[in-house]
């Protein structure tokens, strides 16, 4: 990955390439202090692999955010949710636009780059926190004093 500093020098060069496409890359890279390869592949207009989308991706962000709102929606109206339920949602989603469905594992990679739905799914259950709810529990210590 480029360091914000190269990326600001390569910026430059793209610029000033642009303004007089006569000037030599090397002498351009040796300028500006930067990869002579690298400027050629943005010169040449070549995307980085960074700002590419992988071929398996199977929903757009718009998708994957109406997931999410989908699962909160159905999680406030006290519908548990189990991991396969989104399992059947994506499946809809996805049969009314395409023909394809997902993995196995699908699931479970997209409840852990969602950071909203992790925070769900991972959080241990606390039972000491319970207890102290239970109004059995209270009053039996309240009766000690």
């Amino acid at each position: 990955m480029i360091s914000p500093s190269n990326n600001n020098q390569l910026q430059l060069a793209l610029q000033t390439f642009e303004k007089d496409p006569q000037l030599s890359i090397y002498k351009l890279a040796q300028f500006y202090n930067i990869l002579c390869i690298t400027l050629c592949t943005r010169i040449n207009s070549h995307s980085i692999h960074i700002n590419t989308i992988a071929n398996l991706w199977k929903l757009t962000v718009l998708k994957e955010e109406i997931i999410v709102q989908k699962v909160f929606n159905l999680n406030s109206q006290r519908f548990s949710f189990q991991i396969y339920n989104i399992k059947d949602i994506v499946n809809r989603l996805l049969t009314t636009y395409d023909v394809m469905y997902i993995g196995l594992r699908w699931v479970f990679n997209f409840v852990k780059q969602q950071p909203k739905l992790r925070i769900r799914w991972n959080r241990p259950y606390n039972y000491q926190k319970v207890q102290y709810k239970d109004l059995k529990i209270i009053e039996a210590w309240f009766r000690l004093f």
